[in-house]
């Protein structure tokens, strides 16, 4: 093998390196906020991404939510339980396909989801300072990262 071939190699593995620090570095940080909000919210950081997906997504089943979670659909079947229990949402019967229950806000997840929006707008409003052109630079590369990964995926499912 040349110098230049082995030379790029490296120089690969360290900007792949670079990549996945940086994301996990931004990661750990929203992680951060997220269980900080959610503690003084005295609810679980998962809880909350529910209550927000649910305010966004009204009257969606446990098979859109998981979706939208990334979860599998027991994982999210789990946590709806433990938040109707908890007066956090409830799960309506739909009235189109009775086979089909429908998750909504209770008041009390609904107070809780706009304590949490004033909170997160605090944390994250800085973010609002970056050009609008390079949030669009960042979004684009940031879907280029996630359609390559989920192609590493789907190949090693084969």
């Amino acid at each position: 093998m040349n110098y230049w071939r082995l030379r790029t190699l490296k120089e690969n593995e360290q900007q792949l390196d670079e990549i996945v620090s940086s994301f996990r570095r931004i990661s750990h940080a929203f992680q951060q906020l997220l269980w900080k909000d959610a503690e003084e919210l005295d609810i679980t950081p998962t809880q909350l991404i529910v209550l927000r997906k649910l305010s966004v997504n009204p009257d969606i089943g446990i098979t859109e939510l998981a979706e939208l979670l990334h979860l599998g659909n027991s994982a999210a079947s789990g946590v709806v339980d433990r938040m109707v229990k908890a007066e956090l949402i409830t799960r309506q019967r739909s009235e189109i396909d009775r086979r089909i229950f429908n998750l909504a806000l209770t008041d009390k997840g609904i107070d809780i989801r706009e304590r949490s929006k004033q909170s997160l707008r605090t944390h994250l409003l800085p973010l609002t300072n970056i050009p609008l052109e390079d949030v669009g630079e960042l979004l684009r590369i940031h879907g280029e990262i996630v359609e390559i990964l989920e192609q590493g995926r789907e190949k090693k499912k084969l």
